[in-house]
């Protein structure tokens, strides 16, 4: 089974690193397109790309042991073979006064005569199989870390207020980024993102400057969240966090983050990694990895592995 998400970036580059963190190897781009930010009056013009990435489930593929003779067919030659079974099987479902019996000579000489059709001029390399990992040898998930790059614009969502602490922790540790408030949520010496003019305005000044813009955004309160997923699309961020205080309730935590979560994915938007407050003030933080969001930000500091429990 294959899974799409919708990606953004400065370049396809940072598009496919940033499916590698957030999907693992097995991510891939199947789709991209430009996308050009007109500016103001056509000023500050900036252009970013667009990607959906494609991930495919790693499945095991179990030896087939063939009953009869063995015909070597590989790649598009499988897909042909296929094809004409399936026609050959419709016909044998027909009334016909001589049905053609896959246990007859004649089947086995039609395959035969498919294989000799089909065969490449050079033998192919055979396809290794494909093995599932046992979790001990699985590919470790990385730490998210946030994004960095002139214009990009990384987007922190939290209750009332808890988004602006991680916001400048995350500036101070880039050298200095332009930290601006959205939403609910204002401060005194940073500018306000009051929709997508406002956000490409931002981007803009930011590449002039060669900062990356961090923007706090305020859900309000838990009640508010739903009422605010349109407004953090329209903001267009190259990545999302969620900001969650581990001294809070799971439960109560759980219900609001899943609701925005699910909220974002109607509006093609996705969560990229979880920022933790408040883990030194509890005795159980690990309780944060039921959200089932990778974490990459604790109390002000980088994490040093993507679950929780794992972090201290």
């Amino acid at each position: 089974m294959q899974k799409r998400y919708k990606l953004s970036g400065a370049s396809l580059e940072a598009i496919k690193e940033k499916a590698l963190q957030q999907y693992g190897p097995g991510a891939r781009i199947i789709a991209a397109e430009k996308v050009t930010n007109p500016g103001i009056v056509g000023l500050f013009a900036a252009a970013r790309f667009e990607a959906t990435v494609e991930v495919a489930e790693v499945a095991v593929a179990a030896p087939v042991t063939p009953a009869g003779p063995v015909h070597e067919l590989h790649g598009p030659a499988i897909a042909a073979l296929l094809e004409r079974a399936d026609a050959a099987e419709l016909e044998f479902h027909k009334p016909a006064p001589a049905p053609v019996s896959t246990a007859s000579p004649d089947f086995a000489g039609l395959l035969e005569q498919l294989g000799k059709e089909l065969q490449p001029a050079s033998p192919a390399p055979p396809v290794p199989l494909q093995v599932t990992l046992p979790p001990s040898a699985a590919v470790p998930v990385p730490v998210p870390a946030p994004m960095t790059g002139d214009g990009n614009l990384i987007m922190l969502l939290g209750l009332g207020d808890d988004a602006l602490g991680p916001a400048l922790a995350m500036s101070i540790a880039a050298g200095g980024s332009d930290v601006r408030t959205a939403g609910e949520l204002s401060a005194f010496g940073h500018l306000h993102v009051q929709g997508r003019q406002g956000a490409t305005a931002a981007r803009a000044q930011a590449v002039l400057t060669g900062q990356t813009v961090v923007v706090a955004f305020g859900l309000g309160r838990p009640r508010d969240v739903p009422a605010t997923a349109a407004h953090i699309a329209s903001l267009a961020a190259d990545q999302l966090w969620i900001v969650a205080d581990a001294r809070h309730k799971h439960e109560d935590t759980r219900i609001w983050v899943q609701a925005l979560q699910g909220l974002l994915a109607g509006e093609s938007a996705a969560v990229s990694a979880l920022a933790v407050i408040g883990a030194s003030e509890t005795a159980s933080p690990e309780t944060i990895d039921g959200l089932g969001i990778p974490v990459g930000w604790v109390d002000g500091n980088p994490a040093t592995a993507p679950a929780f429990g794992k972090v201290h």
